[in-house]
Formats: structure tokens, C-alpha cells, sequence
């Protein structure tokens, strides 16, 4: 398996790259996140890869980070999701998204995904939520990440038990203030009815 490959970009497609290195174009394919973060044509470019291997089919994934390619590495190991699947899953959301909605099992926005359908959703939070990085879960306020266990994550669970997905949860708490998670709670919960009108 190559680790990574580093070269110049040579092409940029939908939803691949060519990176050329000496004398060699690589077609790698990425998620829609890598190919928003590319560099320009001709540029040096440095793709963490992943070499999927079947009796037909030699086909190389790409990602900017490691951590990018560990998690796409834990969703191929679900039975059902394939690697196509799991680059449209980190195309449509990015990995800190997938990981709150599988550590708080919201099936709910991962069957908006092509392909993913209701089963699917719930063998993927079934097998990954033990295997996924915690710290991914980390919401983000102006002032930097909010800790795991802190009343944000007590008034994200509880909105999220009232059926709003983690997403919309976690949007409807940016900006809030408060000190207890009852606070933060009634506040989101405005956002929400505010957002509805």
C-alpha cells in the first residue's frame, strides 16, 4: 500500500486528481472536501492514500489529512459500505459531522446521503460508535472547541432527544450563552422556532 504521493497536480476531475511524479500520473480518486482544498495546477500536492484491491479493480483514494483517511478507513469496514459510498459520505459531510452523528445516532441525516439507506444508517452507528474518535464530537464557538461533557453537549443530547438532528442541534446552539444546559436548551430551542418562521 503507498502511504502517501507526493507530486504535482496534473488535472483536477469530479470527483478525482492526477498527481504526477516522476513521469508517473496517479488517478486518485477524493472526497468534494480534498478537491475544495486543492492547490492550483502544477503545484505540489501531498495525498495520504488508500490502495483498494479486488480481483478487477486497483483504485487508489486520496486525503489531505490522516485523519481523513482513518475515518474513511473505519467506514469501508461496515458491511455494505463500499468505498464509493464512503467517499460520497465524506463528500457530503465532513468527518467531525459523520462522527456526531454516529456517536449520537442520528440515522436521520446519514440516510440523506446517496446510498445510505435506514439500515445502513443504523449498522453504521451500531459498529462505529465504539471505534470513532470522541474528540471529533468537539463543537466549535467563536472562541475555539467546546469539551465533550460540558452543558453544550448536555443541551446538544437533549435536542437531539427532542428529534432534531445533530446538525441542526449543534447550529441552533452557536452563539447562545448561558451557564446550565436548561439555559442553553431554551435559547436553542427559539433559534429553532425563529428559523421555522
Amino acid at each position: 500500500m503507498y502511504a502517501y504521493i507526493k507530486g504535482s497536480l496534473a488535472e483536477i476531475e469530479d470527483q478525482a486528481v492526477v498527481i504526477e511524479t516522476n513521469g508517473i500520473g496517479y488517478l486518485i480518486s477524493v472526497p468534494g472536501s480534498v478537491i475544495a482544498r486543492l492547490p492550483q495546477q502544477g503545484e505540489s500536492l501531498k495525498l495520504y492514500t488508500y490502495m483498494h484491491l479486488r480481483e478487477d479493480i486497483q483504485d487508489l483514494y486520496g486525503f489531505i489529512e490522516k485523519e481523513e483517511r482513518a475515518f474513511f478507513m473505519k467506514l469501508i469496514s461496515v458491511s455494505g459500505i463500499g468505498p464509493r459510498v464512503a467517499l460520497n459520505m465524506l463528500s457530503a459531510f465532513d468527518s467531525r459531522q459523520l462522527a456526531t452523528a454516529i456517536l449520537t445516532s442520528d440515522s436521520k441525516l446519514l440516510t440523506t446521503i446517496p446510498g445510505i439507506g435506514k439500515k445502513t444508517a443504523e449498522r453504521l452507528i451500531l459498529e462505529l460508535k465504539d471505534k470513532v474518535d470522541k474528540t471529533l464530537l468537539d463543537l466549535r464557538s467563536p472562541s475555539g472547541p467546546i469539551p465533550r461533557g460540558s452543558s453544550f453537549f448536555e443541551a446538544m443530547e437533549a435536542l437531539q432527544g427532542l428529534g432534531y438532528s445533530a446538525i441542526d442541534a449543534e447550529r441552533a446552539l452557536q452563539g447562545v450563552e448561558g451557564q446550565d444546559a436548561g439555559e442553553l436548551i431554551k435559547e436553542a430551542l427559539k433559534n429553532l422556532d425563529n428559523r421555522k418562521r
